[in-house]
């Protein structure tokens, strides 16, 4: 069963038509303001408490004091209403103080002040007296309890209360505002239609979960079926953060909150923050970001954690879903600083609503204490001006699928030249701040770093190893290698050879019984979308050729050392044969002639260019044939069986060469660094000669398939998560 994410609604509990019932919320009433609307969304409640307090008071500065920990969905209507908005700041602990106010109430003169009580937890009370000064001065209080509904003392120091109902109860649309003057009702339009709208997605996750029709389809339909309702649920707020008027609350909510239990809800909530909270008492990977005894029947349970995402990946992958409250685009994080910074960074919110009980709560736990438990993986790579980006491109793919294992994954570097490329990836690193050429200088503050970071296990993929520098990690951490060339023979636990040239070498020889081998192009590390397209039954693909020509692919890995797309470009466009060729180039991360690249694609409408790609594998399904640099894009072209004329670029790819070359699996066209123009004429030969011979093609088809099934990096992971 999953745990979070939206509300799923019954749809026996949907009562639609009728007139529109009257509805006494206690927790809302409890405020004892005057006024009492019920809205569509807790936005919309702001933004009518907004119409109202222009109405009434048509001079009011129309600036407001916010608190900096804030979801943006609450700026929209003060956006839309043309007013100011002034950041004061909040602690670590989410506490705003009297103080700043005052400061800022003097500096800047606000017609209001916007206050947040956060998690069940009353962090607004250092606040509290002076508001009641700030109010007698004709400044005006809104107080958001959307985190805070059932907190007892909420609302009493403010002229608006207003909250989001939807984010606490299964119902399509919800929101308060309680006003101690007359509410501007007759703004409201009808909210039916928005209701019914979002009704389908939460009653579709309740038949996802419920409904034993849908529990024996197949994993794929299931899946297909729970990918399209939180993709309209997600269309839906979207379509909220576009709309500018308010709603009245829909029939559909009302009739469902009529029959609500507030009192039970209230008690369930705040059993599983109990319970939640020893459960995870005294773990060093996180820790609770408010007392135990401090709320009441919370929104979530907020923790802070070393990387949030990290571990909200972790619990989606045991079916718990944990929202960060709230994202903040890098665009907008320069504006933050200290410690609303390390909140926006650092917090996790944990589901504990009252859909759940004990049980879940354990799950919860048991899921946190696996993270707290969890075996950490380092790999050791370098990528910059003279390294290949081959390296650590594979490395972050097997990256991917240790962390599918549980694991966590941190990668060292020398330098910073990987660092962008693995921040886009979701990977965790750390520079070192050393020569990449000297690995053994590196030693004392890898160990360190090592030791401090709890790392078990050692993944290094360089060709700079000597045997001392193995031996200087110690003896209690588990080394992994991954090998190319049988340049030494290294005290590892586990040794990865992919390439098929593998047997040349005497490993088991040389490695005994210590190591443990995984040879052979089983455990080619390639990207997940190429394992789902190694399909044997792509070996029988027929490539229509269409009416304009064919497509090809060139690459010739991240930094294109030799030059060689260029090149080949300029050679191309000028054979007869290849006139009506679509030439989709690949440009890696450092590759340094991008412009001219691009300047010469502006120049021949036959000549894309892809910088980056965000999808190889469906771009090589697009292509007929490829010309490539060796290395690990030709196992990636074996996966997709497109037919390849390739090329050599460096010593240690000449077995490679031999293997590829081997039965016309694909063309060589031989070693670009010794006869650069013989190269690239025969490169252009070979693509002529591909794209003229269709028996040379299938047959082409049929030995790639078999070269690699793209799962190598999965058993290398299963592997790596054993030892």
């Amino acid at each position: 069963m999953e745990i979070g994410s939206i509300f799923e609604i019954d749809p026996a509990v949907v009562r639609e038509g009728g007139e529109p019932e009257t509805l006494h919320l206690a927790q809302v009433e409890k405020y004892g303001k005057a006024h009492h609307c019920y809205t569509a969304s807790g936005r919309e409640a702001i933004g009518l408490a907004l119409a109202s307090l222009e109405r009434e008071k048509p001079d009011i500065p129309k600036r407001c004091l916010m608190p900096a920990y804030m979801c943006d969905s609450v700026f929209l209507p003060f956006q839309h209403r043309g007013w100011e908005l002034i950041f004061y700041t909040v602690d670590r602990g989410l506490m705003s103080y009297g103080e700043e106010l005052f400061r800022l109430a003097l500096e800047r003169d606000p017609g209001l002040i916007f206050i947040h009580p956060y998690y069940g937890t009353d962090t607004c009370r250092e606040m509290r007296v002076h508001l009641k000064a700030l109010r007698k001065s004709g400044i005006l209080v809104m107080e958001d309890v959307t985190q805070s509904y059932y907190l007892d003392g909420a609302g009493r120091d403010a002229d608006f209360v207003i909250g989001s109902l939807r984010k606490w109860y299964a119902v399509p649309d919800g929101g308060f505002v309680a006003a101690d003057i007359p509410l501007a009702e007759d703004v409201l339009e009808a909210g039916e239609t928005y209701a019914h709208d979002r009704l389908t997605p939460l009653t579709e996750k309740w038949n996802y979960l419920n409904d034993e029709t849908f529990a024996g389809k197949p994993r794929e339909e299931r899946q297909a079926q729970k990918t399209a309702y939180l993709d309209r649920n997600r269309a839906l707020e979207r379509d909220l953060d576009r709309y500018t008027g308010i709603r009245r609350m829909s029939q559909i909510s009302r009739s469902i909150l009529s029959e609500i239990d507030e009192k039970a809800a209230a008690a369930k909530r705040a059993e599983n923050y109990a319970y939640l909270y020893e459960k995870i008492s005294g773990m060093r990977q996180l820790r609770p970001v408010l007392p135990k005894e401090g709320g009441e029947a919370p929104l979530y349970f907020p923790i802070y954690v070393r990387k949030h995402e990290d571990l909200q990946d972790f619990l989606r992958g045991q079916d718990i879903y944990a929202p960060i409250l709230w994202p903040v685009g890098e665009e907008n994080r320069s504006a933050l600083v200290g410690d609303e910074d390390y909140i926006y960074r650092h917090m996790l919110a944990l589901p504990v609503d009252q859909r759940y009980g004990i049980e879940e709560m354990d799950r919860i736990g048991g899921a946190l204490l696996a993270y707290e438990n969890r075996r950490v993986v380092g790999i050791r790579v370098d990528a910059n001006k003279t390294i290949a980006m081959g390296h650590l491109m594979r490395c972050i793919t097997i990256a991917r699928e240790i962390q599918k294992k549980g694991l966590h994954v941190v990668f060292f570097t020398a330098d910073e030249w990987p660092k962008e490329t693995l921040a886009a990836a979701g990977m965790e690193q750390v520079c070192l701040h050393t020569k990449w050429d000297w690995m053994e200088e590196e030693l004392p503050r890898l160990r360190e770093l090592l030791e401090r970071m709890g790392i078990g296990i050692l993944l290094v993929d360089s060709y700079q190893v000597s045997v001392a520098y193995f031996e200087g990690l110690g003896e209690r951490l588990k080394v992994v290698y991954l090998d190319d060339c049988f340049e030494g023979v290294y005290p590892v636990d586990l040794l990865i050879n992919y390439n098929a040239y593998h047997t040349r070498f005497p490993y088991s020889e040389r490695y005994g019984e210590r190591t443990k081998l995984l040879l052979g192009t089983s455990y080619v590390p390639l990207r997940e979308e190429f394992a789902q397209v190694a399909d044997p039954a792509l070996s029988k693909k027929e490539r229509q050729s269409r009416e304009d020509g064919f497509s090809v692919l060139l690459a010739s890995g991240g930094g294109d050392i030799t030059d060689a797309l260029m090149g080949i470009l300029e050679k191309a466009v000028g054979r007869a044969a290849l006139k009506n060729v679509m030439f989709h180039v690949v440009v890696g991360a450092y590759y340094p002639r991008g412009d001219e690249l691009e300047a010469f694609a502006d120049a021949h409408a036959n000549v894309r260019i892809y910088r980056p790609c965000e999808d190889v594998a469906g771009l090589m399904r697009e292509c007929d044939a490829a010309a490539s640099a060796a290395g690990t894009m030709l196992f990636e072209l074996s996966a997709v069986q497109v037919p390849t004329v390739f090329f050599q670029t460096a010593d240690n790819q000449r077995y490679d060469s031999e293997f590829f070359a081997a039965e016309e699996r694909m063309l060589y066209a031989g070693d670009i660094r010794r006869n650069r123009e013989a190269c690239l004429t025969a490169v252009c030969e070979g693509i002529e000669r591909i794209l003229a011979d269709e028996d040379l093609r299938e047959w082409m088809q049929k030995k790639l398939s078999l070269v690699t099934d793209g799962m190598g990096a999965r058993r290398i992971a299963e592997e790596i998560a054993t030892l």
